[in-house]
């Protein structure tokens, strides 16, 4: 790792005012230049004719999201500023290859930078993928649970489009655990490696620090068995891929758990049955309604009159909101 001295944060000023960054985003960009750039230059030119190989359609890229992506590819001369970012997070991304738990931020860029800096860290990814692929292979992880997990940048890529009408992408903090080994797919949940952030012994639940799978619920249906079969795989999976890693317990961060929801939905719904699983912490007093509206709906909650109403989740959300009731992400856990 470099060491940051009086030239280099002369130089991550410099950086921060050619990008228009100010406030915590210099922190951040320090943070990245004590990285510093690979010793392996980064190489774009395999997407110079396209994507020959086929990588942004296994990544789950969409058609337009796959041509606004090629059609913005960072230069490292016209492109300087930017190019020393994604150096940077390329590089930060090799050297914590299988590390759990977030990395130091990296800063979301100003309109200023156009479209190439809306794309720019989906590039930050494309470089690492061969990185990630080799780190899956030495761990045992067969393409048919490689590739998964990646392809949730197309889908992140979606959403960006489906909440900004524009391609870009806003997750970019979120999408650093998939591209580290951090996260699976398995069947119809996605389990995170994890440390446990609170103690639950009282209550016979995980110690502070203890190994715990963090789920986390991609759209569509919640079946009981589809989770109970999602668990299995889980359980079979890490035994296997990371032995040296005791999974005693699930942990789940989401809205999902707000038990609120009971109060409109029916005690044998798929939701309130996957809520009963769980031991709940005490309630969090942040309200998360603009978070729970942008994830159920793909529409910012200034958007609330023109929010479809057809099922009976959406017209619960709708009309609590409504009623100037918060909506709270929940933490929760039980044994595996």
């Amino acid at each position: 790792m470099a060491v940051i001295g009086a030239g280099a944060d002369a130089e991550v000023a410099r950086i921060a005012a050619e990008l228009g960054l100010s406030g915590d985003a210099l922190a951040h960009l320090r943070a990245l230049a004590e990285a510093g750039p690979s010793a392996t230059p980064v190489d774009l030119l395999q997407f110079a004719a396209g994507d020959p190989d086929g990588v942004l359609v296994r990544l789950g890229l969409s058609d337009d999201d796959r041509l606004d992506t090629l059609a913005n590819r960072p230069d490292p001369v016209r492109d300087a500023d930017l190019w020393w970012l994604l150096e940077r997070c390329h590089h930060q991304l090799v050297q914590r290859l299988g590390t759990t738990g977030p990395l130091p931020p990296w800063p979301d860029l100003p309109t200023g930078t156009g479209a190439v800096g809306r794309f720019l860290y989906v590039w930050a990814f494309l470089t690492t993928v061969p990185a990630v692929r080799r780190y899956h292979a030495d761990r045992g992880i067969a393409d048919a649970d490689s590739w998964p997990i990646l392809a949730v940048l197309g889908a992140q890529l979606a959403n960006h489009r489906e909440l900004y009408g524009e391609g870009g992408l806003h997750t970019q903090n979120w999408m650093t655990h998939h591209f580290r080994g951090a996260i699976y797919a398995l069947d119809r949940l996605h389990f995170e490696r994890q440390r446990c952030w609170y103690d639950a012994t009282d209550q016979g639940g995980p110690a502070l620090g203890e190994a715990v799978l963090g789920l986390h619920i991609p759209e569509g249906r919640l079946t009981p068995d589809s989770v109970d079969a999602a668990l299995d795989r889980a359980r079979a999976f890490f035994r296997t891929h990371y032995p040296e890693e005791d999974y005693r317990f699930a942990t789940c961060v989401s809205w999902v758990l707000d038990p609120q929801l009971t109060g409109y939905l029916a005690a044998d719904t798929n939701l309130v049955r996957f809520q009963q699983r769980f031991t709940l912490l005490p309630a969090a007093a942040k309200d998360d309604r603009a978070t729970v509206v942008e994830f159920l709906f793909k529409q910012p909650l200034a958007d609330l009159d023109s929010l479809p109403r057809t099922t009976t989740l959406q017209r619960a959300v709708v009309d609590h909101i409504r009623r100037d009731r918060p909506w709270h992400f929940r933490t929760g856990w039980f044994p595996l």
